[in-house]
């Protein structure tokens, strides 16, 4: 059997935008204590470094082998057209980020159209593989979430050139930030979870009937979510919320009923995804409030905690949960992707439970910030928050380039050597 002993080139990438992302955050950080000047656009373009530059070049390079692991057919897309979405999305990227930053439209506009060239490629590419046995029910997620990604583009393009729905700029907005989200990754995600679980776990999944309830839950849900602000109407925005939750809760019974059947190992993965999805959740009760009185509640504060909850309370810490072990079963043959997941898994560094902590005190100090009450001290929990956050991406920054190079956690050798 042919072995592939090099590492993926996407997650290669995604790791140097993790670490770029975390010393963004640490920027954020000096910001914040008055080290620094305020940077333009600072925020966002760290956003931007765990979205598009780490978990979706991720994406890029793991879903053609979730779609056709196990596939005995012979592929022949991985070739030319993989380089080709390889050198696009990375020479995109930049563009976007430097329009961003220097407010440049047409910069960021000629970044954007070539992530999207990109993606429109990889759409190709997983249309035509094979579906597998063992990811035959989670395809039709990978397939259908780059399709999310393509709307988020495209709602990025229109905000950069001033073409928007009914909903105006900031209807844009949200729709662009919840099609890349609650849609593109969050379908990848559940499908990840769905196929990489029970191979983790070591048993069988639980609920499979629940596999349904999810996809369609979280596409319709999301559908509404990216078409309610668009249109600048309430009742789709509200109504694809409360879809998209029956299909998150759906995915939540199958996690925790996978876990309950298993011996219980990867309890700090696990405490990662849990955490995640509850921050994923908390601005639910919250959203119609913002939407129907947002004179009457801190919308602007809630909005920033919100998106802060999503990228750093919900994706990173399912990133430390996964990138590592998908960076080490990536360097297998592709046809012996799942089955190498549970392997990689004991190979890979475990997640620490100060990191579980550290990464979750922060979003509650970020979320904090969003209270009436804790106005007078917004900076300094804000300041706290990414201090927390900081402490757990850079562990996991650690472990990712462990992984990477194929060795043991730095932390696991540390402890295992002698002192004294």
């Amino acid at each position: 059997m042919n072995m592939q002993t090099r590492n993926d080139p996407f997650i290669l990438m995604a790791g140097v935008y993790l670490t770029v992302g975390l010393l963004a955050a640490i920027g954020t950080l000096t910001v914040e204590a008055g080290l620094l000047e305020p940077l333009p656009r600072l925020r966002w373009v760290t956003v931007h470094f765990v979205t598009i530059g780490g978990l979706t070049q991720a994406v890029f390079g793991a879903l053609p082998a979730f779609v056709a692991a196990r596939s005995t057919r012979r592929r022949s897309s991985a070739g030319r057209s993989r380089w080709l979405q390889w050198v696009s999305v990375n020479a995109g990227y930049p563009l976007l980020l430097v329009g961003m930053t220097r407010g440049s439209t047409i910069t960021a506009g000629a970044g954007a159209v070539l992530v999207l060239g990109a993606l429109l490629s990889l759409l190709v590419t997983v249309f035509r593989l094979p579906s597998s046995t063992v990811a035959a029910g989670s395809a039709r997620y990978f397939r259908t979430a780059p399709w999310f990604l393509v709307v988020g583009i495209l709602a990025a393009l229109g905000m950069l050139f001033g073409v928007h729905g009914p909903g105006g700029y900031f209807g844009s907005l949200e729709a662009h930030v919840h099609a890349n989200v609650w849609g593109f990754l969050a379908l990848v995600v559940a499908g990840v979870l769905l196929t990489v679980l029970p191979e983790l776990l070591g048993t069988d999944r639980r609920f499979p009937r629940a596999r349904a309830v999810t996809y369609w839950g979280l596409t319709i849900g999301a559908a509404g979510l990216v078409v309610g602000p668009w249109t600048a109407r309430h009742e789709l925005t509200i109504g694809g919320l409360v879809i998209y939750v029956v299909g998150t809760g759906a995915l939540l019974a199958s996690v925790v009923g996978t876990y309950r059947h298993s011996d219980r190992q990867q309890d700090s993965r696990i405490a990662l995804v849990l955490g995640a999805y509850f921050w994923l959740l908390v601005p639910v009760p919250i959203a119609p409030f913002v939407l129907l009185f947002p004179t009457a509640v801190p919308a602007a504060a809630i909005e920033r905690a919100a998106i802060n909850g999503l990228v750093f309370g919900w994706l990173l810490q399912l990133a430390m949960a996964f990138l590592p072990v998908v960076a080490v079963a990536a360097r297998r043959d592709p046809a012996a992707f799942v089955d190498a997941i549970a392997a990689a898994a004991e190979t890979a560094p475990q997640p620490s439970w100060w990191q579980v902590g550290s990464a979750n005190a922060g979003m509650l100090l970020l979320w904090l910030t969003a209270v009436p009450l804790a106005d007078g001290v917004a900076s300094l929990l804000t300041l706290g928050g990414y201090l927390l956050l900081a402490a757990a991406w850079a562990a996991f920054v650690v472990d990712l380039w462990t992984a990477l190079a194929g060795e043991r956690s730095v932390r696991r050798r540390l402890e295992e050597t002698p002192f004294g």
